[in-house]
């Protein structure tokens, strides 16, 4: 009877154990699932700060209702100009226009 109730003492230790285990595995996801929440709360605010500028926004609107004004005054001859790239692979060389 001795021999049974050691072997169920060992068996509720490592039951035991296996139970902790699990618990520390929760706590582990837990605490990241906290931090992502953090991390997304934080994301959240600084969108909100960055579009809650509105003098921002209505000066690039400004800016943007100059533009096709400011692309009409270019030089007739700019438009025709087209800008050589030459080839980063080797197989390929030379140029293109």
């Amino acid at each position: 009877m001795e021999v049974l109730a050691w072997v169920g003492l060992a068996v509720s230790w490592l039951l035991l154990l296996l139970v902790m285990k699990f618990v520390f595995l929760v706590l582990r996801v837990l605490k990241q699932t906290r931090r992502l929440a953090q991390m997304s709360r934080d994301a959240a605010l600084s969108l909100a700060d960055n579009l809650s500028d509105d003098m921002a926004f209505a000066e690039l609107e400004l800016l943007a209702a100059q533009l096709p004004e400011a692309a009409r005054r270019l030089p007739p001859g700019s438009a025709a100009a087209s800008p050589r790239v030459s080839s980063v692979s080797p197989g390929l060389g030379g140029r293109f226009s």
